[in-house]
């Protein structure tokens, strides 16, 4: 059933923190908690902070935020609605108490306006093979939701309240890990970078795993009044995207699986493979619906900010997909009942 004014698609926003090396942590966190004061004010569910270590000088830009529960208990404090949450939480950076207990503090700070994504992360334990790191997520993940449960140890506090394990969302690509959180009732949750059709058997594996929960994709987009303004002011940005994320990383995966071609012809088949969607309300709209279709999520958020962004762009992109964007956006009823459920 199509979405209407009165039944909106349920649609969040994901800031990965990332600033161009130039720009100043203060001012890179600064800019980004007026847009999110913005995103707030405009009517979006959720915003979801990413959290990065390791800094990469080499890279064209970063993220700066390492603790994103100490950003988000801010953010709430500043916001009158929308939920904040981790984008992810890395479960090996910290014990699985020590993240019990931060989960349990800022579910009390932000009064339950709260969602908890977690993972393994990127560039942690490099020294692990990809097997054993996700091995590792799966013991971390059990250890954390047994002393969230009381099973595990001694009481915590703050006393976890029971709403926390149903805000738990994780992001998992291997299949043993989909599967296990399949059989514990946690929603998982896929990222912005990987192309569509990469990302559908991961849902379609959670859900023949017997998963009940919910799952959610993330694209990147930029919206302008018409396609050529678009593209015009998010070049800059999208040459600096793709320098970090072309060849390397989900690209290389997927050109190793011969699920993308390893020469890249035109501008437009570097925004697909990078997986940004660029253009006017109603090109933004239409590719949306073809990822939401394609991966067979039950909920959508964006990603408005990249370095090389004005600020003034991304108010205005966020405000389109707000009120012109979103209310294209369809959802079949069985994924629209499970998204607010």
């Amino acid at each position: 059933m199509p979405a209407t004014a009165t039944r909106l698609a349920p649609m969040g926003i994901m800031n990965q923190m990332w600033a161009a090396n130039d720009v100043s942590d203060r001012d890179a966190i600064r800019t980004a908690l007026d847009e999110i004061i913005c995103a707030d004010e405009l009517g979006f569910d959720s915003i979801w902070i990413g959290e990065h270590h390791h800094v990469r000088p080499d890279n064209p830009f970063y993220g700066r935020v390492p603790a994103s529960e100490v950003f988000l208990a801010h953010i709430a404090a500043k916001t009158k609605r929308i939920k904040v949450g981790t984008g992810v939480r890395v479960l090996s950076t910290t014990t699985a108490q020590r993240t019990a207990e931060e989960m349990s503090l800022l579910h009390i700070l932000a009064e339950g306006r709260v969602e908890f994504g977690v993972g393994l992360g990127a560039n942690q334990l490099v020294e692990e093979d990809r097997a054993t790191k996700a091995a590792r997520f799966r013991a971390l993940l059990d250890e954390l939701l047994g002393i969230l449960a009381g099973e595990i140890g001694p009481a915590i506090a703050p006393r976890p309240d029971p709403a926390i394990r149903g805000a738990i969302w994780a992001a998992a690509r291997d299949e043993s890990s989909i599967d296990h959180l399949a059989l514990r009732g946690i929603n998982l949750v896929v990222g912005q970078a990987e192309m569509p059709h990469v990302q559908a058997p991961y849902i379609a594996r959670y859900r023949a795993a017997g998963g009940t929960g919910r799952t959610r994709g993330v694209r990147l987009v930029f919206v302008a009044p018409t396609r050529a303004e678009a593209l015009e002011r998010s070049a800059a940005a999208a040459e600096s995207y793709f320098r970090l994320m072309l060849g390397k990383g989900y690209h290389k995966h997927a050109v190793e699986t011969g699920m993308a071609p390893a020469t890249i012809q035109s501008d437009e088949e570097r925004r697909r493979l990078a997986s940004f969607i660029i253009g006017s309300p109603e090109d933004v709209a239409a590719e949306l619906n073809a990822y939401i279709e394609t991966t067979g999520i039950d909920q959508l958020d964006i990603m408005a900010q990249i370095p090389g962004l004005a600020t003034e762009d991304v108010r205005r992109s966020m405000s389109l997909v707000q009120t012109e964007v979103r209310p294209l956006i369809s959802l079949n009823d069985v994924t629209a009942a499970r998204s607010v459920a």
